[in-house]
């Protein structure tokens, strides 16, 4: 998961401004608007697992092309990301559930 800030139009003040994005993987799964604190949550539970089941059966290759890139950056950055994992993928399954059930 992943929380973006962005400059946009509001669909519930009509103003333009700044919104936090949060994101499940490669989809939008909630807006806010800072502004006026409108919250605009989208149900990307159908199209949430697909996209997983393909990131999950890409990323030996995805990993094959970073070690041939930067071997040094991989081995420094894999033994922490390898423990956060578990945590990350928490936060986007939360975040799909909570836009699903909340709509």
């Amino acid at each position: 998961m992943s929380v973006e800030e962005s400059f946009l139009r509001c669909t519930a003040c009509e103003q333009e401004a700044e919104h936090v994005v949060v994101y499940a993987g490669r989809f939008v799964t909630q807006i806010q608007c800072a502004g006026c604190g409108a919250v605009t949550r989208l149900d990307v539970s159908e199209a949430y697992l697909p996209d997983l089941r393909q990131r999950i059966s890409s990323k030996p290759r995805r990993l094959m092309r970073r070690l041939r890139r930067d071997p040094g950056e991989l081995a420094t950055t894999l033994p922490s990301r390898t423990l956060s994992k578990p945590g990350r993928m928490a936060d986007e399954f939360r975040a799909v559930w909570r836009s699903r059930r909340e709509r």
